[in-house]
């Protein structure tokens, strides 16, 4: 199997390239990237022989459509704005792929090209990372358990070790932070305005209790189609190491006229402040001590009894590996669901999210063999 990854070099494409190039199933992984020589220094520091570097604009469609041609699969690994130009290369390379979630708004209109896909004999697997990805995938499982779902509430949370004010792309934490999220509610898709629904909620140690606050969240738009069995409520939420700071910085920045999208002028130059704030920022951390959790609660009912499932993971700092948890789990997740969809183990065709096209247990199988400890908490709760 020969793999194109996009953004090889970021902190969640570099634990990807590092898996995908210890995967027997996989002979080559092209290592594509704008910054080719960081990928490179990676490649080369961690002896990946099954990896070789190109660099690539990917905001050039057609250098990015003639590479694809060269890979069995794509995995997209960059951040979610380039989703959906993504996606259209892929469709004029004849190429199926994977990519970690467009938040609520981008995985919509990604769904929207599903015929076209599906037409192609292609297929796109959205959300393959932690949360989306593996949560939604607990969520799935859950459903298992019932006949009918009356909720699925999933949450995120984390804490740093080490200094850190985000650990992915700034510009997706500060979408997080700013755009509406998106709750499914009685069959309606329902917005609520930024950092609301806060909720202290008590995550495995060493995570503890988080302030989590409405998610941005791909599998709002797609849980309530791929569980289905009527249910009533899908909301996510995110507990950051210190969501009061982020909320304060956020509160600066709008202050000072920095989220605007108008431009305004500087001396002879327009620019959108917010465009200025991103181009200045600097780029994640990649090597991040922390630990972070996922727990996903499914409520339903089986033959008349109220029953909860509760799924828990935790995961801690990668010290081999030197990554942190969350990408850790980010890259490991878009690796396997990769070499899923390039060994024809993912039969449908069309734009899917990873719940809705793979097995629930065969992917927890493989998150097991890796090493992942998922707990499984099942209630019932009966009239006598």
């Amino acid at each position: 199997m020969r793999v194109l990854l996009l953004g090889a070099s970021g902190v969640c494409g570099s634990v990807a390239l590092r898996h995908l190039c210890l995967s027997k199933g996989v002979d080559e992984v092209v290592a594509a990237d704008i910054r080719p020589l960081r990928a490179g220094m990676l490649v080369k520091k961690l002896g990946l022989d099954k990896a070789r570097t190109l660099k690539l604009d990917i905001s050039d469609r057609g250098s990015l459509a003639e590479a694809m041609k060269d890979a069995d699969v794509v995995a997209n690994a960059t951040p979610y704005i380039y989703n959906l130009h993504v996606m259209e290369a892929a469709l004029e390379a004849r190429r199926s792929l994977t990519d970690l979630g467009g938040m609520f708004y981008t995985t919509r209109e990604q769904m929207k090209r599903s015929r076209d896909f599906e037409e192609a004999g292609l297929t796109v697997l959205m959300g393959c990372g932690l949360a989306p990805g593996i949560a939604d995938v607990l969520a799935k499982k859950g459903a298992e358990h019932v006949d009918a779902v009356e909720s699925i509430h999933i949450y995120y949370g984390e804490v740093n070790f080490t200094p850190a004010l985000y650990k992915w792309s700034f510009r997706a934490l500060l979408d997080e932070l700013t755009l509406r999220p998106v709750i499914y509610k009685d069959g309606k898709f329902v917005q609520c305005p930024p950092m609301s629904g806060k909720e202290y909620f008590d995550f495995p140690e060493p995570v503890g209790t988080r302030l989590c606050v409405y998610s941005v969240y791909s599998g709002v738009a797609t849980l309530p189609l791929t569980v289905g069995k009527g249910v009533k409520l899908v909301e996510a939420k995110y507990g950051f190491s210190d969501t009061g700071r982020l909320e304060a910085v956020v509160e600066a920045l709008g202050a000072l006229g920095l989220l605007s999208e108008e431009p305004v002028r500087v001396g002879d130059v327009e620019v959108r402040p917010r465009d200025l704030l991103l181009s200045c920022a600097p780029p994640a951390e990649p090597e991040v001590e922390d630990a972070v959790s996922v727990v996903v609660i499914v409520r339903g009912r089986k033959d008349g009894d109220l029953v909860e499932a509760r799924y828990s993971l935790v995961q801690g700092f990668h010290r081999v590996w030197r990554a942190s948890a969350l990408a850790y789990l980010t890259g490991l997740s878009l690796s396997l669901a990769t070499q899923m969809l390039g060994s024809g183990e993912v039969e449908a065709r069309g734009v899917l999210s990873l719940e809705g096209a793979v097995e629930p247990d065969r992917f927890l199988r493989l998150l097991k063999h890796e090493g992942l400890r998922i707990e499984e908490e099942i209630k019932v709760r009966r009239e006598l």
